[in-house]
């Protein structure tokens, strides 16, 4: 068993050096820099003269190797034990220690000093290198294995505070505290946007460029990963000057090797936090959008380290080592494929900006995976003599799971493409349904709160999917779709507005997301606006179906005018009547805001006397206090609205979670990515 483990660690760093040999390397290195009579073949090993191809050679080594490690409580015996065991291991020699003994007291009878060696005289006798030069020589290696050491531990200690992250956001989850200092942390700290009102809304950094901001939370747990990335990437780097380099070049060589180690620590996380169907939304309750903007800092960490260890290593080759960089581009494969996958990680940063993805979301997605797949690749090749293979193959696994779990939710849990319909709705904001029939429930496990990827069958947009959240009525699946653009805005302009119905072949991959645990609360509070009412209305409909059980529930929809209830119409009459129908333990309160009210327009006559309609637009800051105020016990908030209203109604929970002594949890289901 140690031994699967140890070779399961192998695979994720290079092949260790010992210090034996990188004791060996040094004084080879600095046995080289002498002239010798006798010259190696060219294809011969790098130790082969220091392992018994010219002996004045390898007696000069030998010497050098004993010196490095006199202080090191071994006896002469035992150093050139080592020594000779080296020697078998890299050159297929046989030494016995009888055999290396000899070698090592005939060259003590003939060692010279180096210093009183002409520079140009080749040498047939073993000399005395200087003891600071080997020294410094020695000092070079050992720092510079360490740096692969160190990445490959600093690596360890970045995705651990990962994981200690995603540990403090399943105890958030969990937790019910409402102490004074939990409830300051999660208003001050946790819950609000980063500023003000500015999460799912879109801010404007440049004309052309438009990002979402966090939540302070986010922002927090973002602030810890950068933090611990930049201290190791900074931390201890020894520098020493020798023969080998000057402390520039040195530094320079230690620090692109550390960030290539790091880069590749990076990948796995990477493409893990991009997956559909990774357990970690289940535990932490995290919205998959918060998964791709960690995602996205994870990419661009690794990705920094990519292109430093690609840039440093470029300067050294070409201003040290005097290297052409095509030369090297066209002659050497781990060159080759380290540019190819650098350049392929830049270029996926720069096209994954959020002003080019909302707007060409599925060119995005094509570019996307075209690009990884040429930095996955590029990364195999690169480091295929080098070792840390098992981030990639752990990175490719995390993304060969999500495939095949995503065609797993398409033809098993879904059923493959079924026989769907759409048809126009009556409301004049450019909506439509789209209907499933019959989906079987045990296999297709709807909640509340759910969304899926829509596939449809057209010639043109076979390929495209797009996420939506899902509603269930009956055995039918439904979906109010807005048109945009593409395939929604297609789809919209071929239904005849009169609501007649349009046959299509749809498949659904999901459901995705989590549902809100709302029976634990006594006082639940849903909010939405326009076609954001799939979700909350779910969670009514679940609520109205268990009137018995405890907990009070306030439904709050503003839509734009009187025709957009329409649009609700068999959900809401299916509430009303299951209202009339149950007990009425559970108190429920509909209210429907209309912001634009028609002068002309008329009630329609099918509205649910246990609805409640307002012609005017609410001030959800006061709605949101009051309700606060009136409940007694545990609150739950679920919003689903346009993304500004989405970001005030955040503002003002955040605000009543500090002043109000029980518990208040807020569940934003708006994503937007």
């Amino acid at each position: 068993m140690t031994s699967s483990w140890k070779t399961l660690a192998l695979a994720f760093h290079s092949k260790p050096v010992s210090q034996s040999l990188q004791l060996l390397i040094a004084c080879v290195s600095e046995t080289n820099r002498f002239p010798w009579m006798y010259e190696d073949e060219p294809e011969s090993s790098f130790y082969s003269k220091a392992c018994g191809g010219y002996m004045p050679y390898m007696q000069t080594a030998m010497n050098c190797y004993v010196s490095l490690t006199e202080g090191a409580d071994l006896s002469l015996f035992e150093q050139l034990d080592n020594y000779k065991n080296a020697c078998n291991a890299l050159t297929g020699t046989n030494f016995s220690e009888v055999d290396i003994q000899h070698i090592w007291r005939n060259g003590t009878h003939f060692l010279q000093n180096s210093h009183i060696v002409g520079g140009l005289e080749r040498l047939t006798a073993p000399i005395v290198l200087s003891e600071d030069v080997i020294s410094a020589t020695y000092l070079y290696c050992r720092y510079t294995f360490y740096n692969f050491v160190a990445a490959f531990n600093f690596n360890l200690v970045i995705n651990g505070t990962v994981a200690i992250l995603i540990l403090c956001a399943i105890w958030a989850r969990v937790s019910s505290s409402s102490t004074k200092f939990v409830r300051h942390v999660r208003s001050k700290y946790l819950v609000p946007a980063l500023f003000d009102t500015t999460h799912h809304t879109e801010s404007t950094a440049l004309s052309f460029y438009k990002i979402l901001f966090p939540t302070r939370g986010e922002a927090l747990a973002l602030s810890v990963f950068l933090l611990i990335n930049t201290v190791l990437a900074l931390y201890n780097y020894p520098v020493v000057s020798s023969n080998m380099d000057t402390k520039l070049f040195f530094m320079v060589r230690c620090l692109a090797n550390r960030c290539g180690g790091l880069s590749f620590g990076l990948i796995p996380l990477t493409i893990l936090l991009a997956g559909r169907n990774t357990l970690l939304s289940q535990l932490t309750g995290i919205p998959y959008s918060s998964f791709l903007f960690f995602h996205k800092w994870a990419a661009r960490t690794m990705t920094f380290y990519a292109t430093m260890h690609s840039l440093l290593w470029i300067f050294y080759a070409c201003v040290r080592l005097k290297m052409s960089f095509w030369v090297s581009f066209f002659n050497f494969d781990y060159w080759t494929w380290g540019v190819w996958a650098a350049l392929a990680a830049t270029a996926l940063i720069f096209h994954s900006i959020h002003t080019f993805k909302a707007r060409q979301y599925e060119v995005f997605l094509t570019i996307h995976i075209t690009l990884g797949i040429i930095f996955l690749v590029g990364c195999l090749k690169h480091c295929a003599t080098f070792g840390w293979l098992g981030w990639i193959y752990l990175g490719a696994g995390f993304w060969m799971w999500d495939r095949v779990a995503r065609l797993w939710r398409v033809l098993v849990n879904f059923g493959g493409y079924k026989n769907a319909f759409a048809y126009a709705l009556p409301a004049q904001d450019e909506l439509f349904k789209i209907t499933v029939p019959y989906v079987e429930s045990e296999r297709f496990k709807f909640f509340p709160g759910c969304y899926g990827f829509i596939y449809i069958l057209e010639r043109r947009y076979f390929w495209q999917s797009h996420p939506f959240t899902l509603m269930r009525r009956k055995d039918n699946i439904e979906i109010i779709v807005r048109a945009k653009e593409g395939i929604t805005r297609d789809l919209y302009e071929r239904l005849p507005s009169d609501g007649t119905k349009v046959p299509l072949r749809v498949a659904i991959e999901g459901p995705y997301g989590h549902e809100a645990p709302l029976e634990s609360y006594d006082n639940v509070l849903l909010i939405t606006s326009g076609a954001g009412v799939p979700g909350p209305i779910s969670y009514l409909s679940k609520a109205v179906e268990r009137m018995s059980e405890r907990g009070n529930y306030t439904f709050v929809w503003i839509v734009p005018t009187e025709s957009f209830m329409d649009t609700m119409k068999s959900s809401l009459m299916s509430i009303g009547e299951t209202m009339r129908a149950g007990c009425s333990k559970r108190q429920i309160k509909i209210q429907i805001f209309v912001t634009r009210p028609q002068l002309d327009a008329r009630l329609s006559e099918w509205r649910p006397k246990e609805i409640d309609i307002y012609r005017y637009k609410p001030d959800v800051a006061e709605l949101i206090s009051t309700f606060c105020k009136n409940a007694s016990g545990s609150i739950g908030i679920v919003s689903c609205a346009n993304p500004g209203l989405d970001d005030r109604i955040r503002r003002h929970v955040s605000c009543e979670i500090l002043s109000h002594d029980a518990r208040i949890d807020y569940f934003d289901e708006l994503q937007v990515w």
